[in-house]
């Protein structure tokens, strides 16, 4: 009788370690399907641009890849962004329509509520004619409201650091075309979110 018992619990242990190696192979197997979640990003974007330094080695690295220069490279450094945040992006990715069809076939979205922004979220304007529907000129990342509950004016981290002072975090005029050192700065379009 008393090999039975052990027999029985051995059983046991087996099974309950199939059962365990299962859920580690499912949650694995769903992390690599789904990705991190966008909220994961989103607040991971956000704590990584809090710190200066690492705005600056963006803002570098985004200007290497564009040959020295800090004009059009905006997709530049939000894809440097996601890539130092775990979220994988071709080092070709260079242009808004890219990274919007690229971040839509991952699932995420856009919504065009202003008032929705958290901080993390990435942002693109209106095209160059201020057409909501066409190529957004520019992208950002949003950092916060200058003064909460007013959605004029947010802190953002971006490529334009020689408009705003040489600094990446910076405020912006999200709501209307504003200018910025005698360029015209589009307003916000949208967001993406994931689904």
């Amino acid at each position: 009788m008393g090999g039975w018992h052990i027999m029985k619990k051995v059983k046991f242990i087996i099974e309950l370690i199939i059962i365990i190696v299962l859920c580690v192979v499912i949650v694995n197997k769903a992390k690599e399907l789904f990705g991190t979640s966008n909220l994961q990003v989103r607040e991971n974007i956000y704590n990584y641009l809090k710190s200066e330094k690492n705005q600056m080695q963006i803002y570098e690295a985004a200007m290497k890849l564009n040959n020295g220069s800090s004009q059009n490279t905006c997709v530049y450094f939000i894809s440097e962004v996601l890539r130092k945040n775990n979220y994988n992006v071709p080092k070709e990715t260079c242009n808004t329509a890219q990274i919007i069809a690229l971040l839509e076939k991952d699932g995420w979205e856009k919504d065009s509520n202003f008032k929705n922004l958290k901080p993390g979220d990435i942002c693109f304007t209106t095209d160059d004619k201020g057409n909501k529907n066409g190529v957004p000129s520019h992208t950002y990342v949003f950092m916060g409201w200058v003064k909460e509950g007013n959605y004029d004016y947010a802190y953002i981290c971006d490529n334009q650091a020689k408009d705003y002072g040489n600094k990446v975090y910076h405020v912006r005029n999200i709501s209307i075309i504003a200018n910025a050192n005698g360029y015209k700065k589009d307003a916000f379009s949208f967001f993406m979110k994931d689904a």
